[in-house]
């Protein structure tokens, strides 16, 4: 069974997007940002950080499904929104919305486990069960 993903809509300086991350979308981005996105959101100890904005802005445009926008076009969308009072910090969370209703950080551990998952393990504890 395939879900399909709706799209998010945002406007952003009168610049109206639908978001939507596929996984083609995701490779896009990633090719075109030269690293993980999920490095986008986690520091080198873990934690949480905010991203540069020139790679939000990437994020924004691969994830668009608006024909038609261009690299210019989010830009200039993002100098009136700065210009309108909204900063760097809300497009952070317009993306981590968005990849949480894309499914990008995952599901709750039991329910991300697929047949595969469970039956690869590299931990040291054996496969089946012997009793002496």
């Amino acid at each position: 069974m395939t879900v399909k993903k709706a799209t998010k809509k945002f406007e952003m300086g009168g610049l109206q997007l639908e978001l939507k991350l596929t996984g083609r979308d995701v490779l896009n981005i990633e090719k075109r940002l030269g690293k993980s996105m999920m490095s986008l959101f986690m520091s080198a100890d873990g934690g949480m950080k905010l991203p540069p904005l020139n790679e939000m802005l990437i994020v924004l445009q691969g994830a668009n499904q608006t024909h038609g926008v261009t690299d210019n076009d989010i830009f200039a969308a993002f100098e009136k929104y700065f210009d309108e009072g909204h900063a760097p910090m809300d497009l952070f969370t317009v993306l981590t919305d968005l990849f949480q209703e894309s499914g990008f950080f995952g599901k709750t551990a039991s329910a991300s486990k697929t047949n595969t998952e469970s039956e690869v393990t590299l931990d040291n504890e054996p496969t089946t069960e012997t009793t002496l």
